[in-house]
């Protein structure tokens, strides 16, 4: 271009993006977006191979100012979740 001629940048009028920088985050978002799944797929299929290890004897902590300390006879069972293996069908 001629010397003092600047090049108008083209801006999306959505997102007042360039549309280089636009191309440019698209191309992010997509490959976010296909790591993202193949991680899903992966915790899938791990998951469908080996079940969940959360029934696995975890450890339960309660805070020294906890009120389930306050009642004795109250037991961690009557208020907290169960979670049970899914049995596979």
């Amino acid at each position: 271009m001629p010397h003092g001629i600047r090049r108008k940048s083209i801006r999306d009028p959505k997102t007042n993006v360039e549309k280089s920088e636009f191309r440019e985050l698209k191309q992010e978002l997509e490959q976010l977006m296909v790591e993202m799944t193949e991680e899903a797929i992966s915790v899938r299929l791990d998951y469908e191979t080996s079940g969940s290890n959360m029934d696995s004897g975890s450890i339960v902590a309660i805070h020294q100012n906890s009120p389930l300390l306050d009642n004795e006879k109250e037991e961690l069972s009557d208020i907290a979740v169960n979670i049970k293996r899914k049995e596979n069908e």
